[in-house]
């Protein structure tokens, strides 16, 4: 870095390449801005302008004019300023810059996915806090419907009201307080952040419980998971849960076949934790040929690279309920001891055996019913000969009487 012949007097700098007015050194070491030089988000000392707010870090402010005019080139780039219906204020297009990624913040979450700030955001000058992933400004939506909420579409609420006070609003989804944008039922009252009404999760009907099950990757609990309703330890890893009961259980908890054979694919699925197609970041199930969630568990064939929703194969094992019958859901699952993945108690060679007969039984009920229907067939012919018969002996009578 060439440094120019700005002109300092004290803490101020009298005339610079970038901006016409004269800049005061601010003795703040904790403020966080955008510096209008290279247009990025900085962390540390800055030169402002007490005429407007035109900001400066500390690199920018000694650069010569020809490595000054390149960065000027740089950030017009990137330099935008638009109205959103998720904040009130105008919003500034920055990037993360080297003093934040140095420190490794990890105060400045992204309000809409809670996620850690990277490549281009927006943020509000005029607020604090108020950080978003350009990608998340792009695909945000005023209304969304969610599973965790099917009753009602939910409605974003503008930033900052919808932030709270620590512990004021809990979120329905995850249980964690409320930060950042807030997506709510107007009708209920239920409040949840955006990134949990947003999450991709499936519904598992199971016999485990009543309801329909959601299933959830760890990623949804942050700071503090649930308990298991089945072996009381918490649910660190994948799990299902029922909302409405406050029902949560290890997915490594649910009586759940290790291995099966669907009629929708030649070889057998087995039950996998974590499968990696390809590195463009889209996942998808090969049954049903929507989107999965990567943190989700699913029956996966390695000869094929064939990858299948848990509710979509055990919906479709025929017949299903008799599925859970030749498992032990009683058996231990202790996370602490180190079981993360149990299979099923019951033999591959048992569970095939079970299902071969089952196919059996199914083609044996089906030939009992051909018959039945060819049964039928045969005795109505019978019924229409006699019938004929029948007719024929009246005419015969009949004609007989008119000759007498």
């Amino acid at each position: 870095m060439q440094c120019s012949a700005i002109s300092f007097s004290g803490q101020k700098i009298k005339n610079n390449v970038f901006h016409s007015h004269p800049l005061t050194l601010e003795d703040d070491p904790e403020t966080i801005f955008v510096c209008d030089g290279c247009q990025e988000l900085c962390y540390g000392l800055s030169y402002r302008s007490i005429l407007c707010k035109f900001s400066l870090d500390i690199r920018c402010a000694a650069l010569n004019e020809e490595l000054a005019k390149h960065e000027v080139q740089k950030a017009r780039e990137i330099k935008a300023t638009i109205n959103h219906f998720s904040h009130s204020h105008q919003l500034t297009r920055c990037k993360i810059g080297k003093t934040i990624l140095q420190r490794g913040w990890d105060l400045l979450p992204c309000i809409a996915c809670q996620k850690d700030l990277c490549g281009l955001i927006y943020t509000c000058c005029l607020c604090e806090h108020f950080f978003l992933h350009e990608s998340c400004l792009t695909d945000m939506q005023t209304q969304v419907q969610s599973l965790f909420h099917p009753q009602h579409p939910l409605h974003l609420i503008q930033f900052p009201l919808g932030v709270k006070e620590e512990g004021d609003t809990l979120c329905h989804a995850c249980s964690s307080n409320v930060k950042g944008i807030l997506i709510s039922c107007f009708e209920c009252q239920t409040r949840m952040h955006r990134s949990c009404a947003m999450y991709q999760t499936r519904k598992i009907k199971h016999d485990c419980h009543d309801h329909r099950l959601l299933h959830l990757g760890k990623s949804i609990f942050v700071k503090s998971s649930p308990e298991c309703s089945a072996c009381y330890t918490d649910c660190s890893d994948t799990l299902c849960c029922c909302k409405g009961c406050n029902f949560y259980i290890h997915l490594e908890c649910m009586p759940l076949p290790y291995r099966v054979k669907h009629r929708r694919h030649l070889h057998p699925l087995t039950l996998t934790y974590f499968v990696v197609e390809d590195d463009l970041e889209e996942y998808y199930c090969d049954m049903c040929e929507t989107k999965r969630n990567p943190e989700h568990d699913v029956y996966y064939c390695e000869e094929c690279t064939y990858i299948a929703h848990i509710d979509c194969v055990i919906s479709e094992v025929e017949p299903p309920e008799k599925i859970f019958e030749y498992l032990d859901p009683d058996t231990s699952r202790n996370k602490k001891a180190g079981k993360s993945r149990r299979k099923s108690t019951m033999h591959i060679d048992e569970y095939d055996e079970m299902q071969g007969i089952q196919i059996l039984l199914k083609d044996l009920e089906q030939v009992k019913k051909e018959k039945k229907k060819e049964k039928v067939k045969y005795s109505e012919e019978d019924e229409d000969a006699e019938s004929s018969i029948t007719s024929e002996e009246e005419e015969e009578e009949e004609e007989f009487k008119n000759n007498e």
